[in-house]
């Protein structure tokens, strides 16, 4: 074992011994239809059917300074955190120029989840997006997300917010913790928005079930905040090769990552170093919040 490897191992180690309440979604029973513990469900703990959500984007009104290939690519990201720590599948079903519509109606839904822009006005105004959803029956039937245009946007900033929204897709209210992606009050920023943390982990858990990579995520995201001078640049997206579920820092040419429960480090020698029993690590980084 090298002497860097060790003084990782050992670093990893000790560690592990050691405004007005903002509503920027609406969910309403359709016709009619609350349990909570940190995070918040709804009062049916409405979900998607198999934790499957078919999803179009509406390019209307899309800023100038963004193709929708950016578009689309911020919010698979924004997607692939959801559906790395609970057993979620969003599948896109293309462009389409129905309206997202925030303002829908029973009468008027479409049962079509469409994703897209437009200036919000009167209460909705003061938010960066908002969002939509029906169900029935404790079952999600259509959510929409309209992305406020009065602001200006960068496709990491509509990374950022989507993450949040998606949040309110998959049924999940605001919730109470504020170390929480899905905290309002006030909302954390567009920055920190781009981690999952354990509470959100938790709420899309309790509807939809962990996924088998949610301890590898939760893991890797407490490894990125408490080592950002090894695990830059942050936050990384997840892949998999040869068994292994990991990330690659760039700025430090790093692989975290883990196998058949146990975690890995590969750095530029291209040594797949041992860390431990992925198991171990988790009560530390539930403590730490994620």
């Amino acid at each position: 074992m090298t002497n860097r490897f060790l003084k990782l191992a050992l670093v990893l180690m000790a560690s592990m011994a050691a405004a007005t309440h903002a509503q920027d979604y609406s969910g309403s029973a359709a016709p009619s239809d609350r349990v909570r513990p940190n995070y918040v469900l709804g009062s049916a703990q409405e979900h998607w059917s198999g934790g499957v959500i078919r999803w179009y984007y509406n390019p209307a009104q899309q800023p100038s300074n963004l193709s929708a290939a950016e578009v689309l690519s911020s919010i698979d990201t924004a997607l692939a955190r959801w559906s790395g720590m609970c057993n979620l599948t969003f599948t896109y079903m293309g462009i389409t120029a129905a309206i997202p519509d925030v303002r829908s109606t029973w009468q008027t839904i479409d049962n079509m989840s469409v994703f897209g822009w437009g200036e919000l006005t009167n209460e909705m105004a003061q938010y960066g997006a908002y969002t939509k959803w029906w169900y029935s029956s404790g079952l999600m039937v259509d959510a929409d997300v309209v992305i406020n245009t009065a602001y200006a946007w960068t496709a990491r900033d509509v990374e950022s917010i989507m993450t949040h929204e998606i949040g309110h897709v998959l049924g999940l209210n605001h919730s109470n913790v504020q170390a929480s992606v899905m905290f309002a009050n006030p909302y954390n920023s567009y920055s920190y928005q781009r981690t999952l943390r354990g509470d959100d982990a938790n709420a899309c858990g309790a509807l939809y079930g962990a996924a088998a990579s949610a301890d590898s995520n939760r893991a890797m995201n407490w490894a990125e905040q408490n080592y950002p001078q090894l695990f830059t640049a942050s936050p990384a997206a997840s892949a998999t090769y040869s068994g292994y579920y990991y990330r690659y820092y760039g700025a430090t040419n790093k692989y975290l990552g883990s196998k058949d429960g146990n975690a890995y480090l590969m750095e530029a020698d291209n040594v797949i170093q041992y860390l431990g029993v992925l198991n171990d690590y988790m009560p530390v980084v539930r403590a730490a919040g994620f």
